[in-house]
């Protein structure tokens, strides 16, 4: 057996994957984008609480520095996000 057919994957599966892990900070970037257009609409407070959780999640995902994430979320102010939105995308 040669080595392609060890590891279980066919070059185009492999190529896939390699893809999906390159790319994987612009889907954390679209995501963070999205929640945050939810965000300026919900109403409800317990989902908006968890959705800045996973706010400060995707932002350390992101690398973003801890200082500037806990900057970012403190006030709880959508704008600095979508401002901080735009400097990454």
């Amino acid at each position: 057996m040669d080595e392609k057919h060890v590891k279980g994957y066919t070059e185009h599966q492999r190529k896939v994957i390699k893809n999906f892990y390159e790319n994987k900070d612009l889907r954390l970037i679209q995501k963070l984008g999205e929640l945050v257009s939810n965000l300026y609409v919900e109403t409800s407070e317990k989902k908006k609480e968890s959705g800045w959780k996973r706010i400060k999640k995707m932002l350390t995902d992101l690398k973003v520095h801890p200082h500037e994430v806990e900057y970012l979320t403190k006030d709880k102010n959508l704008s600095m996000i979508s401002k901080k939105l735009s400097e990454m995308f």
